[in-house]
């Protein structure tokens, strides 16, 4: 078994002694198990590099085209708020900014939280046969949707609940 070169050793407390600044600027780092750096090596244009050498152009491609993206077209409707205006669960004179009119609104009544509450309730109360119902039947327990009766958008909306 081969033994590795003996250590100095400096000092008492048996810690090898490091370089000074010259000797390793003109000795080379020195590794005591290996022995001194191997210089770096040297490649002309007779020698061959270990790696194979490439363009940049070669190592990026360009991309390859795509079909450009569209987004579907997406319709807005947009309900103008009129100051001084109240909707509520009566016709009211409005101006329609669409058909650029002063109309008096369509009414059209709808189902909403305050139907399906006064329902429920009939039903803990036990009118379960049909007259649970009755609030589908009556427009004061509706939602109130406000219309323009000549080009039929919708202006403002009452909610009860």
């Amino acid at each position: 078994m081969a033994s590795a070169p003996p250590l100095e050793i400096s000092g008492a407390a048996g810690y090898m002694a490091p370089p000074s600044y010259e000797e390793t600027m003109t000795a080379g780092p020195q590794y005591p198990q290996y022995g001194p750096a191997p210089p770096p090596p040297v490649y002309s244009k007779t020698t061959q590099a270990p790696y194979p050498t490439q363009a940049y152009t070669q190592m990026y491609a360009a991309p390859a085209p795509c079909a450009p993206v569209t987004n579907p077209v997406v319709s807005v409707q947009t309900v103008y708020v009129q100051p001084g205006v109240v909707f509520g669960d009566l016709p009211v004179q409005a101006f329609c900014p669409v058909c650029v009119q002063s109309v008096q609104t369509r009414l059209e009544h709808s189902s909403g939280t305050m139907t399906w509450l006064t329902c429920a309730g009939l039903c803990i109360f036990g009118c379960i046969y049909g007259c649970c119902l009755i609030p589908f039947c009556v427009d004061s327990l509706k939602d109130v949707r406000h219309h323009c009766p000549s080009c039929n958008r919708i202006m403002g909306v009452y909610k009860r609940l």
